[in-house]
């Protein structure tokens, strides 16, 4: 599909639990269509310009993956974030061969930088698809992330850890894992209009889905089977959806880390369209 004026808006998003709320009303949007993936997979349909904007993994846009970040709007935590967590049968500190979970690279990054930070650690990592009822196949240690972190039993492990959680401890920051990111092609002046309207757009959708939780959690509770109250909590405090200045603090602290970690060689520099 060509970039045209004209032509729908072509939006990648995430299934999980977590984007709910800032994708509200856009399939019904005629000059909008969303394509769902896993953040590791918009990412590159977004660097292959297969998309005009992606929620994708923070690491991959300080990797150099699109153009500006749309303002205002992430997925992050502030403390324990429910959804990205580390289960192993060792210490943390202990592990020496960990498996990630294929749809996470912003997590994997701030597991390594974590590993590196408090316990000087640099572990083996494999990227698997994880199966939650069968979790130390192959590897002591497993980082799983998004709505399958709560299909593992409470007992599947003898040492579970919140990544938001460490973060938060480590830092005193937010963590930003996932933001929208804007095309590069978007730069070019003849799209300034397109780019306006796609801005427009996901910041009517993120306010719809704010004041819309309740009504989401009681939709998504019926294709789950979680309550009601399990979801809106998340939504209302272990996920952070505003990218405001303690989370761009946050962000920053992150990409410094990446570098003094040599987790990417092509880190730039943040940049946040206007609003």
């Amino acid at each position: 599909m060509n970039q045209e004026s004209d032509s729908p808006l072509r939006i990648g998003a995430v299934s999980f639990l977590n984007t709910v709320p800032l994708v509200y009303g856009l399939d019904d949007d005629d000059r909008v269509r969303v394509l769902r993936d896993l953040p590791s997979q918009l990412a590159n349909l977004l660097y292959e310009e297969r998309i005009d904007v992606g929620l994708i993994p923070i690491v991959e846009y300080l990797r150099g993956v699109g153009g500006d970040i749309v303002p205002g709007i992430c997925i992050a935590s502030d403390g324990p974030v429910r959804t990205v967590k580390v289960f192993s049968r060792v210490p943390l500190d202990k592990s020496e061969s960990i498996a990630v979970d294929r749809g996470s690279r912003s997590s994997v990054a701030m597991l390594r930088v974590i590993l590196a930070e408090r316990f000087d650690r640099h572990p083996d990592m494999h990227t698997v698809e994880p199966n939650p009822e069968d979790l130390f196949r192959e590897h002591e240690t497993v980082l799983i992330i998004g709505d399958r972190t709560e299909k593992v039993r409470p007992d599947a492990a003898l040492y579970i850890y919140d990544l938001g959680q460490l973060w938060r401890e480590m830092t005193g920051l937010p963590f930003v894992y996932a933001a929208w990111v804007l095309s590069e092609t978007l730069d070019a002046p003849q799209l300034d209009q397109r780019r306006r309207l796609l801005i427009e757009l996901l910041k009517n959708a993120y306010v719809r889905g704010m004041n819309a939780r309740e009504e989401l959690a009681a939709a998504q509770s019926l294709v789950t089977g979680r309550r009601i109250s399990e979801i809106y909590d998340y939504w209302q405090h272990c996920i952070r959806f505003e990218l405001g200045e303690a989370e761009l603090k946050g962000l920053a602290h992150f990409a410094a880390l990446c570098a003094k970690h040599k987790l990417s060689v092509n880190l730039k520099e943040i940049s946040v369209a206007e609003a």
